[in-house]
């Protein structure tokens, strides 16, 4: 219970249902993430989209590849950064976590990501209209909607946020946080690889996809990060685990200067009355 979730049970605690809280974070620098990577993605587009004619990698990476044999797995593959592949499995993350806590709260973490990464992705697709790979025509304002790719930008919002919401909301050790992160980095990889291979985005729609993802993830992570939450779940604290307990704070006593001792007098014994010191005869 120490670290995120609040400070060590003491030892009046053991034994006993406690509920667990969890601490807040900064808004400040999560929030300047999130807008350093918007800040990418429109430099980014306008490298690609404008004078500095960073679309010749595209073109030198939209060529006929040898995958023939390849392209049943690829699109299976593909389908990684679907939302009826990445919903559901978010769905059930979010529901054992929201059952765990017995609070709604991871869910509506989970909704806002969904749709504003969602709505975010649409609008700058209708509004950039980027031609498709097949056409060969990486140009904007076409009328396509190519850039940025939703897949990318799933993979990172979406299975991020199923990371988030177990490392965030559950007991996970570092390593295992580190290899879920991996996971993430590692579906990105072959969604690219296999929207390349199969011309279905150009290379630049799917980095603009991830740059997107990124920053709704973060300033979504961020925004809950910075608000308190108190779970309503009962933890009982095992009455054996006495050595993991904090003492229990002590009222302290008021310090007594030696100037305000007093030292006392010795009381003089008191002499026998004469019942006490002759025994009364037979």
């Amino acid at each position: 219970m120490s670290g995120e979730w609040g400070t060590p049970p003491t030892t009046r605690d053991l034994g006993r249902p406690r509920r667990v809280w969890r601490r807040t974070r900064p808004l400040a620098a999560g929030l300047a993430l999130a807008g350093a990577l918007l800040v990418a993605f429109a430099v980014y587009t306008w490298i690609i989209a404008g004078a500095a004619q960073g679309v010749a990698v595209d073109l030198e990476l939209n060529r006929n590849y040898p995958v023939r044999e390849y392209v049943d797995l690829l699109r299976t593959l593909d389908r990684i950064g679907q939302r009826a592949v990445c919903l559901p499995l978010l769905a059930v993350v979010v529901a054992v976590v929201a059952w765990r806590h017995r609070a709604a709260r991871p869910i509506l973490v989970a909704v806002v990501a969904v749709l504003a990464v969602n709505l975010l992705v649409l609008v700058l697709k209708i509004w950039l209209g980027r031609g498709a790979p097949v056409d060969r025509a990486p140009e904007f304002f076409i009328g396509g909607q190519m850039y940025p790719s939703g897949h990318a930008s799933n993979i990172v919002s979406v299975y991020g946020m199923c990371v988030y919401l177990i490392s965030q909301y559950a007991t996970v050790a570092r390593r295992t946080r580190q290899l879920m992160w991996a996971f993430v980095a590692l579906l990105g990889i072959v969604m690219t690889l296999t929207s390349v291979l199969l011309h279905w985005h150009w290379f630049s729609d799917l980095v603009g996809g991830f740059l997107v993802g990124g920053a709704v993830l973060v300033a979504t992570v961020t925004i809950d990060k910075a608000v308190p939450f108190r779970s309503r779940r009962l933890v009982v604290v095992p009455a054996t685990s006495v050595e993991d307990a904090a003492p229990v704070p002590q009222a302290r006593r008021p310090a007594v200067s030696p100037d305000t001792l007093v030292q006392a007098e010795p009381v003089a014994a008191e002499e026998p009355t004469e019942s006490q010191a002759e025994p009364s005869p037979p």
